[in-house]
């Protein structure tokens, strides 16, 4: 892997690329007038609310407020990564991605990694030959056929199998890279012996394809019963599931992801026809967890055994992703009969057997949305006709509700505990309080219901048109700056215009993304501006004359005020002559 992408390189692509062809190809698009439009593909429509400028090189859906550049569109459609998305755009101009340079020690870890990659892909390909082709291997295929996999699916995954012993991985791998891959374990003077042993092998796999580590099944009473990679450069827990690789290949874009315990579920349920399955790997659900599924389907579904253990894994999963839980998304929680039989893949099949795929479906339709699930497990045990009851339970869910992202769903899972508790009332719209002051503020100001101020109106031409930057002189740029409800904007803004004077307005919010001013970029990226009978450049011109001029008797405003207040503290004969000459001349002024 090698370094960052120059920022420069990126302006240039999202300059040189033409968003109408990359959605088009993706999305058909129809002209309507100077833009294109189509049904949008980030929500269901059945009129054309979802429109794309070739000129501002954006997009922009009018009915869910969908929109962004070309960068943003792969990201959400396709759900790639940024670096992705860049290399689809390199990639369709036929150019490489220049790279600045890490330091030295950055370079020896990225460069590690390709050879960690490959050296697990060749164990993979090792332990899936080995099923096969081992003698000892035929307990391990009966034990597959017995939970009904059959050869296909066992391809599908690579399924392998670690011969017993203590040294079977071949010899040409890299005693270094085994190690550094989790596979052996070092010994004294030097020696190494590998970590999985006539185990059942899963190999796990990132969403690009790649081998990142392993998962080892015994096939008899040995513990553990499952053996994870450990913690690598490749391999982090919390933050990769599987089972997503296969998903992927099959659905680009999946209604809903089932959270299963465990490999053989996922596989067996894939086998069924339920493609879209994935499992923790040996972890509990984290947020990283969530926040990865999400950006795939908008709902996930989590299915857990009936039994105690499986209750409190329910739990830990919905507290660790309600943070990802944005406005949008949804959770649901299905719990397994219980039975005397621990084997969660046992009964899975049996649901398969006695409902169909389509009954199994159906009960991940009707699992318990989050809000059910969220109040009856706090409410368990508690006595909500009495004063008691009630108070205990808002003490218990207001913190856990606080940990919900602003937005509708908090302010209505609030009110829900205001009317089961009987305290407080329901709340007014939440704010994100993580955002700037002062982008709310200017948030705030520029409703999409109200007309646009002064202040909006440049910073959207201006955004729109970077070619306008040099119209701002240093009295205009110091007023923007000093603005109190986007200062700090305007100073980003135009210290991105003075480095990149030729930067089109599609370039623009990838300056910003990541930070708190980047949603609002966005808006005045695609924001109509109505002009009063003036082209833009000339209402651009104009607005930025009035706002100096309105910010200028602000501040005589404030300094009369000043003024006045030390009069009345001290009398006007306290005042130096200075002062009392500068009261008289703004009070005529005013």
């Amino acid at each position: 892997m090698a370094g960052r992408i120059p920022r420069e390189f990126i302006d240039n692509l999202i300059a040189r690329v033409d968003i109408v062809d990359i959605i088009d190809a993706r999305v058909p698009l129809k002209q309507a007038g100077k833009n294109y439009q189509a049904r949008c593909p980030f929500h269901n429509e059945k009129t054309p609310s979802f429109s794309v400028n070739r000129e501002k090189q954006f997009y922009h859906c009018f009915g869910c407020g969908a929109s962004g550049n070309v960068i943003s569109f792969l990201m959400d459609y396709e759900r790639q990564t940024f670096v992705e998305a860049v290399e689809t755009l390199a990639e369709t101009l036929g150019v490489d991605i220049p790279r600045e340079s890490y330091s030295s020690e950055n370079r020896g870890q990225e460069s590690n990694l390709l050879p960690l990659y490959q050296v697990q892909e060749q164990a993979a390909e090792f332990y899936a030959r080995q099923l096969r082709e081992h003698p000892d291997a035929g307990k391990a295929r009966d034990y597959l056929q017995n939970r009904g996999l059959n050869d296909e699916i066992i391809s599908h995954f690579q399924i392998g199998y670690a011969p017993p012993g203590w040294r079977n991985l071949p010899t040409t791998l890299p005693a270094d890279q085994l190690l550094a891959s989790g596979l052996t374990i070092s010994k004294e003077a030097g020696n190494f012996y590998d970590r999985f042993r006539d185990r059942i092998m899963f190999p796990i796999r990132d969403r690009r394809g790649r081998v990142i580590g392993f998962g080892g099944r015994v096939m008899g009473d040995e513990t553990p019963k499952y053996l994870n990679s450990p913690e690598t450069p490749t391999f982090k827990k919390h933050k990769e599931v599987y089972g997503l690789y296969e998903l992927l290949a099959t659905r680009k874009k999946p209604e809903r992801i089932i959270v299963v315990e465990g490999y053989m579920d996922v596989i067996a349920l894939f086998q069924h026809g339920i493609d879209y399955v994935v499992a923790t790997l040996g972890t509990a659900t984290s947020s990283d967890h969530a926040e990865l599924l999400f950006r795939y389907a908008p709902e996930i579904v989590f299915c857990f055994d009936g039994d105690n253990a499986g209750r409190k894994a329910a739990w830990k999963a919905l507290e660790a992703s309600l943070p990802a839980l944005k406005d949008g998304r949804s959770m649901r929680f299905l719990m397994l009969p219980e039975a005397e039989d621990p084997d969660t893949l046992a009964r899975f099949l049996d649901l398969i057997h006695e409902e169909g795929k389509e009954g199994l479906e159906r009960r991940f339709s009707f699992a318990k949305n989050l809000s059910d699930y969220f109040f009856i497990h706090l409410a368990e045990n508690l006595d909500l006709g009495s004063i008691e009851g009630r108070s205990t339970l808002h003490q218990k869910a207001s913190p856990i509700i606080g940990k919900l992202p602003a937005g509708v769903f908090r302010d209505m899972m609030q009110a829900r505990l205001s009317q089961l508790s009987g305290h407080g009332k329901v709340p007014p719209p939440s704010r994100n309080k993580n955002h700037r002051s002062a982008v709310q503020s200017v948030q705030r100001a520029t409703s999409e219901r109200a007309k646009p101020s002064m202040l909006r109106i440049i910073l959207a031409l201006l955004i729109q048109n970077p070619d306008f930057f040099p119209l701002i002189d240093a009295e205009a740029r110091q007023e923007l700056e000093r603005d109190e409800k986007a200062g700090e904007l305007a100073a980003k803004l135009f210290s991105i215009l003075k480095e990149r004077p030729e930067i089109h307005c599609g370039g623009i919010p990838e300056h910003f993304r990541g930070e708190a001013e980047y949603g609002l970029v966005l808006k005045l990226s695609v924001l109509e501006i109505p002009l009063s009978g003036l082209d833009a450049r000339s209402e651009f011109s104009a607005t930025l004359e009035k706002f100096v001029a309105q910010q200028k008797t602000m501040l005589v405003a404030q300094r009369l005020e000043w003024l006045e207040k030390k009069a009345e503290r001290i009398g006007f004969v306290g005042l130096d002559e200075a002062e009392r000459e500068e009261y008289r001349r703004l009070t005529r002024r005013k």
